[in-house]
């Protein structure tokens, strides 16, 4: 498993851990990601709720929920890399077809729309990890719109992301948006463009304008809040706020063997992946190839998830 990344292992008295800190990708300052125009949700013109046409800062918007896409081209982009944690190598080039991604991280208004529209039963309201600004613990209740336990809400809170969901959780409301989690070369080609980023910025280490990170506000933030940290194609928050389910199972060796074309994950495993690191991961964890794995039966306070879909969709 992965351990390019700042861990968070909480007993009932709470504890944090670092884990182990793997290279940097080295190479020659590229020039910045785009510039991008964040439009709020509301203001998005009604010409823009059909996916067309296809191509770099082309916007859609899902009309289960509302959520802005932003389009990926197909073609080649690198993958991994060659100075990371064992389960980044090797570099490899891949080729994916064209396909949408949510602009931001799903949020608890649009959760909240798929619960009361579905009435579905999540798997997540049990012991989990909590945060009161100052001090981490277990405690009993914590699910969704209680991320703190009982007597917590998310009220005020309708524009962060949801967390507190599995990979199942996330992967049926996906489903339910007619789409889907991203594959994990899909998540990364979003998050890095077709040169090889360190960042969705770039190789410029993050600081406080272009992520949440390093509990650098104490916990996680409105989605859509540093557009300087925007990826090449317009998706915001792929790097801190919160780690992101993708639909792949994780295998650590899975880059050395996997196909060069839309590669489709292991057939099976045990845990699945998550990417782009969260608001208390370290910069390390915030690398566009970083990995980290986890059960799909898992919930975490930095853990939520977007959505994808093919173009044929």
């Amino acid at each position: 498993m992965c351990k390019g990344i700042t861990l968070f292992v909480v007993s009932l008295l709470g504890m944090l851990i670092s884990g182990c800190t793997p290279g940097q990708l080295f190479g020659p300052t590229l020039a910045p990601s785009p510039t991008l125009t964040y439009i709020p949700r509301a203001t998005l013109a009604a010409e823009y709720s059909t996916p067309s046409p296809f191509g770099i800062g082309s916007t859609w918007i899902r009309p289960t929920d509302g959520m802005v896409m932003v389009y990926v081209p197909a073609g080649e982009f690198t993958m991994g890399n060659d100075r990371g944690d064992p389960d980044e190598q090797p570099f490899h080039t891949v080729t994916l077809d064209g396909y949408w991604i949510d602009q931001t991280e799903v949020t608890n208004t649009f959760f909240e729309k798929f619960m009361s529209e579905t009435n579905y039963a999540m798997g997540a309201d049990k012991q989990g990890i909590s945060f009161d600004g100052s001090n981490w613990s277990m405690m009993d209740g914590v699910n969704w719109d209680h991320p703190n336990g009982p007597g917590s809400g998310i009220e005020g809170k309708g524009n962060y992301p949801v967390i507190h969901v599995s990979w199942n959780d996330a992967a049926t409301y996906c489903a339910w948006a007619d789409s889907r989690l991203p594959g994990e070369a899909e998540w990364e080609k979003a998050a890095r463009g077709n040169k090889v980023y360190t960042y969705p910025w770039g190789n410029t280490a993050p600081d406080s304008l272009l992520a949440n990170y390093l509990q650098n506000v104490g916990g996680s933030s409105e989605v859509g809040n540093y557009p300087a940290g925007a990826s090449p194609y317009g998706a915001l928050d792929m790097a801190g706020n919160v780690w992101e389910w993708v639909n792949d199972w994780y295998d650590g060796t899975y880059y050395i063997q996997s196909p060069a074309a839309n590669p489709p994950g292991p057939a099976s495993g045990t845990y699945r992946i998550q990417r782009g690191g969260s608001w208390y991961s370290e910069e390390d964890g915030l690398r566009t190839a970083a990995r980290f794995s986890s059960k799909p039966e898992d919930t975490d306070i930095g853990v939520g998830f977007r959505c994808a879909r093919g173009t044929s969709q």
